[in-house]
């Protein structure tokens, strides 16, 4: 296999527990979690506490997750939908009562209800050994006391400060007009003191108590939210959907979720004997790009909130639909498709307990800093997820009252025998399905371990500067100046990409063999990955 420049980090690897996550501290706390005798359940709670409070852009209490869940007693695996609705009074009539020709990128019209913390108490409900109180010590500490700030979360707060005017925001992310700079104590006092609530009190505090208060006080003015949509939240638990690759199942969260995109994209590569065509070649990665278009196609046709729209997933992913799609597949040139929007900033997060259990799980506020409003006195950032509804009459995912939205969130498990092989998820936005695409061929077609199908180079498609085609085709420039030419005379818009371009991802997965347990981290982010 021809290697590409790039830096190998070598392979975490155990046999009794493997945490991969986007911040060492929170991998560290998942780690000593399960070294306790918790479950995945458990160290994924008290992993994701401490993310929401080092990765404040990235992740957050304020935010959605969605998780598959293998159980080893079983030998099935599970989907928890914590994800929440649009407020009540969301409508395309509101809209246009408010004089909105469109819902706007961030503010409290873009928030829907912050479903993560509902679905953290049903999630140690059926899986978990420890209370919740326990599980967020760690991350108390770390908002209350403070902890080193990252060259990248510094960067965002800096970025970020001239997009949003939200004074509690300011307030909180660049006191007196400073950004915390990279290594410098940052402490979040506000977010500490709704932890330690959260703790004594439990989630309802974010659905009839002090924060849900706060939170519905906010929205009042310029929100769709009501104190009442909060209260009657709940999560589901649901089955996830699958296909066959390679002679393994791959499992993804259904509709809203765009998990049905990668799935859809792997069918049509099952047609092709990928490993003949050398990795990263211009014939390789034009194939790649091809079936990402034509499974986004169908991802933005099809996909919308399953209790208000019919989503035909049997029939999208049978055999029989890909084998009819692969006739539309041209490998001489490109062919036009215009992308959503790229943007996006999730955590993604795997652990593996030594019961057998695995657990993936994605967790986000959308884009960076969400909605960019924090409910006063709570420190909470409040997600934007809202703006990704549909204004187009009779679209799946029509904006309407309470009702969930499009999710770009996506978390992989694969199965062999009804064993578990991997576990695995990435941020980034729109580009979740093409990374899950990338990666996970990496690992079944070119036999790569899982630390090297990560830091492998990835493609982006989609425009995220002012003169961006619809259709740019971003490219980690490790690929080489003559793949990327190549590209370009196939008829793809070819932007070269930084080497390890942050945008492509900051993916974590775990790979199980023969009881051993090997981590991969991201070294686009601050990721690790720790076993023992």
């Amino acid at each position: 296999m021809p290697q590409i420049g790039y830096t190998h980090r070598p392979v975490a690897m155990g046999r009794d527990g493997m945490v991969a996550a986007a911040h060492p501290l929170a991998t560290l706390t998942g780690v000593e979690v399960l070294k306790a005798g918790g479950t995945a359940a458990d160290a994924a709670v008290a992993v994701n506490a401490v993310l929401a409070v080092t990765q404040p852009n990235m992740c957050g209490v304020g935010g959605d997750l969605f998780c598959l869940y293998y159980e080893a007693a079983t030998r099935r695996v599970h989907f928890l939908n914590g994800a929440g609705r649009s407020g009540s009074r969301a409508g395309l009539d509101e809209l246009r009562h408010r004089g909105l020709p469109r819902l706007p990128v961030v503010g409290p019209p873009t928030v829907s209800v912050p479903g993560c913390v509902r679905a953290w108490g049903m999630l140690l409900e059926r899986f978990g050994t420890k209370p919740l109180a326990e599980l967020v010590a760690p991350a108390i500490h770390y908002a209350g006391a403070g902890f080193p700030i990252s060259a990248l979360t510094s960067q965002a707060i800096q970025e970020f400060r001239v997009v949003t005017g939200d004074p509690e925001w300011h307030r909180v992310f660049a006191p007196d007009g400073r950004v915390p700079p990279p290594g410098a104590p940052f402490v979040q006092s506000d977010l500490a003191r709704t932890l330690r609530d959260l703790a004594a009190e439990g989630p309802d505090l974010f659905y009839t108590g002090r924060v849900a208060g706060a939170i519905a006080a906010r929205m009042a003015p310029e929100g769709f939210l009501t104190r009442e949509d909060l209260a009657v939240h709940t999560g589901e638990w649901g089955e996830p959907i699958a296909t066959t690759y390679r002679g393994v199942r791959i499992y993804e969260p259904p509709p809203p979720t765009q998990g049905l995109a990668a799935l859809l994209g792997l069918n049509l590569l099952e047609g092709f004997a990928l490993v003949g065509y050398p990795v990263h070649s211009v014939e390789h990665l034009h194939l790649l790009l091809e079936v990402v278009k034509l499974a986004y196609a169908d991802r933005d046709r099809w996909i919308g909130d399953p209790d208000h729209a019919r989503v035909p997933v049997s029939a999208l992913l049978s055999k029989d639909y890909a084998a009819r799609r692969r006739r539309d597949l041209d490998e001489d040139k490109a062919r036009a498709y215009a992308f959503g929007d790229p943007e996006g900033d999730t955590t993604g997060f795997v652990v593996a307990d030594g019961r057998g259990d695995v657990i993936s799980v994605i967790q986000s506020l959308f884009n960076g800093f969400g909605s960019g409003v924090v409910a006063p006195g709570t420190g909470v950032v409040l997600q934007n997820r809202g703006r990704h509804f549909s204004l187009e009459p009779g679209h799946p995912a029509l904006f309407a009252p309470r009702k969930r939205p499009f999710h770009t969130l996506m978390a992989s498990l694969a199965t062999r025998d009804d064993r578990p092989v991997l576990g695995f998820a990435t941020m980034g936005g729109n580009g979740q399905a093409m990374f899950h695409i990338q990666v996970l061929t990496n690992l079944f077609d070119y036999g790569m371990d899982i630390q090297e199908a990560i830091e492998r180079p990835r493609f982006l498609i989609g425009a995220f500067l002012p003169d961006d085609p619809a259709d740019a085709t971003y490219v980690e420039s490790r690929v080489g100046a003559d793949v990327l030419a190549g590209l370009g005379a196939k008829g793809h818009r070819v932007k070269a990409a930084p080497e390890f371009f942050g945008r492509c991802g900051h993916a974590h997965g775990i790979v199980l063999r023969d009881g051993t347990l090997m981590g991969g981290a991201d070294p686009r982010g601050d990721g690790a990955a720790l076993g023992f």
